[in-house]
Formats: structure tokens, C-alpha cells, sequence
């Protein structure tokens, strides 16, 4: 195919915005760690926090281990009700669409009303005040939609004839879902 001159203007525009691109983002970066590599120390990580050491020590800490434990509440959860919307619910089923129709709904709700459901719900009614505990239930109830979504697609994708082979050499629905399918 033979190349225009249309065609060599159209790559240059590319390119030359390609490399507009690189030059801005490298530039960021560089200002950015031009100022600010004289001001790190070590002490930035040290686990005390006073108003003389602004650590982020504490802040990553809790910030691992609010997202480590909202997964160890939402994914059994999640995939357990993926599990039951792709294998043992019949697929016409008017409660299964209400389900993920539900959680599709859910999906798109911002963070910040999750936020204040949470704040509502386990700070305010249950009196469990800000808390950690508080905190990774409502991250669990944000990303439990999410979860359960796409490990319901992903079920759905696994073509039937695995599972249909692994009925044929004698494992029975439970044995396939767990060893087959997941």
C-alpha cells in the first residue's frame, strides 16, 4: 500500500503529540521530585505522629489494613452470591434479574453516599464510633457490587463444555464449580 503525503502528515501529528505528551509528564515529574526530594527524611515514615513529625506511617498502615479487611468481608460474600447467580439459579429467573439489576444500581452510586451510609448506619445508629471496624463494613458494602459482578461474568464466560466434561467424568455441581469453573 503506498503511503500519501496525507498519511506522513497524519503520523507527525501523532508523533509530535506523542511526544508533546511524554515532555509535559516528564517535566511534572521531574519538578515534582526537584522539590520535594529535599524535604523527604526517613522520619516521614516513622511510626510515632506528632504535630512536630507528620508521619504517613499510621496512614498507610490503617489504609492496608481497612482495604485487607473490607476484602475479607466482601469477597466470600461477593463470590459466594456470584457463585449462586451463575450455577444454582435458573437463568430466567425474575429474583435472579432483580439481583443484578440491583447491584448493577449499586455499582454506579458515588463513594460519598456510601460514606454517608456508613456514617449514618454504623457510626451514628450502631454507636461504634469512627472506627476502623466502621470504616472496612463500608468499604465491604461498597465493593461487594463490584465483587459479585464480575465474578458473576467471569462464571458466565467459562464455556459449558468444561463443565458439561467434568459431569461426564463423574464430578458432581459442587466439585465442578469449585475445581472446574473457579
Amino acid at each position: 500500500m503506498k503511503q500519501t503525503s496525507q498519511s506522513y502528515m497524519l503520523r507527525a501529528v501523532v508523533y509530535a503529540s506523542a511526544g508533546i505528551t511524554a515532555a509535559v509528564i516528564i517535566g511534572l515529574v521531574a519538578y515534582i521530585l526537584y522539590m520535594g526530594l529535599p524535604n523527604f527524611s526517613l522520619s516521614l515514615f516513622a511510626f510515632h505522629y506528632s504535630s512536630d513529625n507528620a508521619s504517613l506511617f499510621p496512614a498507610l498502615v490503617n489504609t492496608l489494613t481497612v482495604t485487607l479487611l473490607s476484602l475479607l468481608l466482601a469477597v466470600p460474600v461477593g463470590v459466594g452470591a456470584a457463585v449462586y447467580l451463575a450455577e444454582y439459579a435458573r437463568r430466567g429467573n425474575r429474583f435472579v434479574r432483580v439481583i443484578r439489576i440491583t447491584a448493577e444500581t449499586l455499582s454506579g452510586i458515588p463513594s460519598i453516599v456510601y460514606g454517608l451510609f456508613g456514617y449514618l448506619l454504623y457510626v451514628t445508629t450502631l454507636k461504634w464510633q469512627f472506627s476502623l471496624l466502621a470504616g472496612c463494613c463500608t468499604l465491604a458494602v461498597m465493593i461487594l457490587p463490584v465483587i459479585m459482578r464480575t465474578t458473576e461474568e467471569a462464571l458466565l464466560a467459562v464455556p459449558d463444555t468444561y463443565r458439561e466434561a467434568s459431569f461426564g467424568l463423574g464430578a458432581g455441581k459442587l466439585r465442578t464449580v469449585f475445581r472446574i469453573v473457579l
